[in-house]
């Protein structure tokens, strides 16, 4: 049988309803290329993700671009640092940053007014999230194509580790995005401003951890974590709603759906086919024993799509109160995703606002591939619309 990862499709379902039904007749499948068992099934899938003790994901720490953040560490040390990360996302702070982002969605979006047709990751999505960054970090604005550069080449050394030219491009782009934050930092140290580079350095002050270091990589993980990663959530959030126009009409009607939108096209088009997690002691999933220092592969893709959870999987639905894997869950439940959520609803805004009738272009048709954008991601390479 065709692996579903190799294929590309017009629908985002197609690989996690192809996943899906391996699940329904097994509920692990041992890959051989990924060198870990694939657990299919949304109950084994989330007590993982929850079970963070045995399910670990020390093994990033391999890496010398995430060996000291927050994702690889377990216990008192994940705890500490999640308290500090919880205090620079609080709901406070976070009202703050709205405040600032919706004018960058207007102007980004408010770019393409005028147009008959757009490329929306390649005209406006793929640069709207580090625009966010840049402003509320405070840092000049011409940094922009060079700090997305780094972290492309950072982000691609991660999911090829063994690859040599990544990772000497990947730990040259890590040494020089460390500096140039570190040097902010520090320029910031004297008088914290009220933006995200000033609570960061408070969070710290607060809880008595303050290093230029220790700012420099929660800088740096946010960078990594939140600019690829929304690219293709924005890109997740709209292909859904273009492709569902009764969904789309009801967001634009009604804004309060915005959250759910979101919710649903996390679960429905999901950028992570899944997470790998290093076993640290004997367990066993669905019936299958599986040894400590193996690894094993969560598949969020299948386990969106399993019908015991989510009824009609295949079906877009807004009104779905089911809760999705897409931020993960329990101790490693993502940190950014208050943020992620204003910058998709001042989209969404953005968009409604000045393109009434926005809609595919049915020209270019979509294609939805596992590898878009040359990530470890399923999604779009483009995201063609007509606009008028």
């Amino acid at each position: 049988m065709t692996s579903p990862f190799a294929v590309s499709s017009p629908s985002p379902a197609t690989i996690g309803l192809s996943l899906a039904a391996v699940g329904r007749e097994r509920a692990t499948v041992f890959d051989e290329h990924m060198g870990a068992l694939v657990v299919l099934r949304h109950k084994d899938v989330s007590a993982a993700l929850r079970d963070h003790g045995t399910f670990s994901t020390r093994f990033y720490a391999a890496s010398p671009a995430v060996e000291t953040m927050m994702i690889t560490h377990d216990g008192a040390e994940h705890t500490r640092q999640r308290r500090i990360h919880n205090r620079f996302f609080s709901p406070g702070a976070s009202a703050r940053y709205a405040a600032r982002i919706a004018p960058i969605a207007e102007r980004t979006f408010g770019d393409l007014v005028g147009r008959e047709r757009s490329d929306l990751i390649e005209d406006a999505l793929a640069r709207y999230p580090m625009e966010v960054f840049l402003d509320l970090l405070g840092i000049p604005n011409e940094l922009g194509d060079q700090g997305l550069a780094w972290v492309r080449a950072i982000v691609a050394w991660l999911g090829s580790p063994m690859d040599e030219q990544l990772a000497a491009a990947g730990q040259a782009a890590f040494d020089e995005l460390c500096g140039y934050a570190g040097t902010l930092i520090e320029a910031e140290v004297a008088d914290p401003g009220d933006n995200l580079l000033g609570e960061i350095i408070r969070a710290h002050l607060t809880e008595g951890g303050f290093t230029v270091e220790a700012c420099t990589v929660a800088v740096v993980s946010l960078l990594l974590g939140g600019l690829e990663t929304t690219i293709q959530m924005l890109s997740a959030t709209m292909s859904s709603l273009l492709l569902n126009p009764s969904a789309l009409d009801r967001v634009r009607a009604d804004r309060s759906l915005r959250d759910a939108a979101l919710d649903e096209s996390f679960r429905w088009a999901n950028p992570s086919a899944g997470l790998y997690r290093l076993v640290t002691a004997d367990t066993v999933v669905a019936g299958v024993p599986v040894g400590a220092g193996s690894m094993v592969y969560l598949c969020i893709a299948s386990a969106h799509y399993d019908r015991d959870a989510y009824p009609d999987p295949e079906v877009f639905h807004l009104d779905r109160h089911a809760s999705h894997l897409g931020f993960g869950l329990g101790p490693h439940y993502c940190v950014g995703a208050p943020l992620a959520r204003i910058e998709v609803r001042a989209a969404l805004d953005a968009l409604l606002d000045r393109f009434p009738r926005l809609r595919l272009d049915p020209d270019q048709p979509l294609a939805f591939r596992y590898g878009a954008r040359g990530f470890v991601q399923h999604g779009a390479d483009t995201l063609p619309v007509l606009l008028s």
